[in-house]
């Protein structure tokens, strides 16, 4: 009759390994102990997914992105953030698409962008910026295209063209 060690209730690691070793040797012993080490020191590791157009960090966004879609959040909002914990864009996702006023921002917090969208597609006014309040451009669009008059600037506030689409 097999004798169950007395390690059994307080440490059952030490009776199994106990166990395998007086069934298959030192040999085997060492073997199942790599295989322990290997198996158990898997690196996490948060992931970054990239989107064709923009690269979303999964380390500190509240809401986890696939190539596919866009967002796997179907309605609510939608915040990710630098790694520093400044948000980079904030938006409003319905039905698993864009609604609303999306805005990004630059890693130090100041406005990058602000967009509308309506079902998914940009549809109304959008403005760009260099930083610090300083406009890059601004125009429109309807049904996910440059419309009507915009206007571009230099980084000293200089409008350098303007454009009717």
């Amino acid at each position: 009759m097999n004798k169950v060690p007395k390690c059994l209730p307080n440490n059952i690691f030490a009776w199994c390994s106990d166990c395998f070793f007086l069934r298959y040797g030192l040999a085997g012993s060492a073997y199942l102990l790599i295989a322990i080490g290997l198996f158990s020191c898997g690196d996490e590791q948060h992931k970054t997914t990239e989107n064709k157009n923009v690269l979303r960090d999964t380390i500190k966004g509240e809401f986890l992105f696939s190539e596919k879609k866009d967002s796997l959040i179907q309605n609510g909002e939608y915040v990710k953030y630098y790694k520093n914990g400044v948000i980079e864009m904030r938006g409003i996702m319905k039905g698993g698409k864009r609604e609303g006023t999306w805005k990004s921002y630059y890693e130090d917090g100041s406005p990058w962008s602000e967009t509308e969208y309506t079902d998914g597609k940009k549809n109304g006014k959008t403005t760009s910026w260099f930083g610090k309040e300083k406009k890059r451009y601004e125009g429109f669009y309807s049904n996910d295209a440059e419309s009507d008059n915009w206007t571009f600037w230099d980084e000293s506030g200089k409008i350098v063209s303007t454009k009717n689409y």
